[in-house]
């Protein structure tokens, strides 16, 4: 009995470059001349890639009901598009995938980065300087340091510093998203008054154990949707993400300024 093969199935033979002659209902995949080429049923050439150059790369239909499926499956393959940005500004039809080879225990990111500021300052308390590599000029070096200012991301590496807009598309592997992320214990008012476990993508713990009870900080009831307060800690939550303050004696208010207007 012969089995049909689904698109995704389809797609990865056509990523891994295997001159197999394969198709189902709506995709197909045959070679061309020194390419392997992905085709619709009905002829539109959704993909093509040459896999046997020094230099392995395909070009991807940008405007397709199948290219978010392509896009997913490309990037796991290693193939990134460097200018993704360029390609639909000028409104091109494709966009290349150069293929960059991925480190073993990575999972790679192809997003804003609004994004990968907002994955490196939520976690970077507790990692390591190997835990994300940013992609500069067809190399992975380590994220030492980063510093958002006024839109602008300043990203500190073995390479020397890149400059990114919140908006720009940015390529980065992750080593922690392979990891169980940690959740934070956030003290909530509860009828019991026990801890209530908040999901927040912390690796490191927000309750410290503490062999005598330390008084929390008190928030205000109209700070209280934003900012959450333990002993020694408060997290508060701001359009890039939440920030941590630690230490003891903690106080919260919101200072209010009043300007004369004449």
């Amino acid at each position: 009995m012969k089995i049909a093969i689904d698109n995704s199935a389809l797609i990865k033979t056509f990523l891994r470059g295997e001159e197999s002659l394969l198709a189902n209902r709506e995709l197909r995949v045959e070679k061309a001349l020194d390419e392997i080429q992905l085709l619709t049923t009905q002829g539109l050439l959704l993909a093509k890639g040459r896999f046997t150059t020094k230099c392995p790369h395909i070009v991807i239909r940008l405007s397709s009901d199948y290219w978010a499926l392509l896009h997913q499956f490309a990037l796991e393959a290693g193939f990134i598009p460097l200018s993704l940005e360029q390609a639909r500004s000028s409104k091109a039809t494709f966009a290349q995938y150069d293929h960059h080879s991925v480190p073993a225990g990575y999972q790679i990111h192809c997003e804003a980065a609004s994004v990968f500021w907002k994955t490196w300052w939520v976690n970077h308390r507790s990692m390591q300087l190997m835990d994300i590599l940013l992609l500069c000029h067809k190399q992975w070096y380590p994220v030492k340091h980063m510093l958002c200012d006024t839109g602008t991301i300043y990203v500190k590496t073995w390479r020397g510093e890149q400059i990114l807009s919140l908006a720009d598309t940015v390529v980065w592997l992750d080593r922690n998203a392979q990891r169980q992320r940690l959740r934070v214990n956030v003290r909530k008012r509860h009828a019991k008054d026990t801890l209530v476990a908040s999901k927040y993508p912390y690796h490191d713990e927000l309750v410290a154990n503490h062999s005598e009870p330390l008084q929390r900080p008190k928030v205000p009831a109209n700070l209280q949707s934003v900012i959450k307060a333990d002993a020694t800690r408060l997290l508060v939550h701001t359009v890039l993400g939440p920030v941590v303050i630690e230490g003891q004696n903690l106080t919260c208010n919101l200072a209010r300024k009043s300007v004369k207007v004449s």
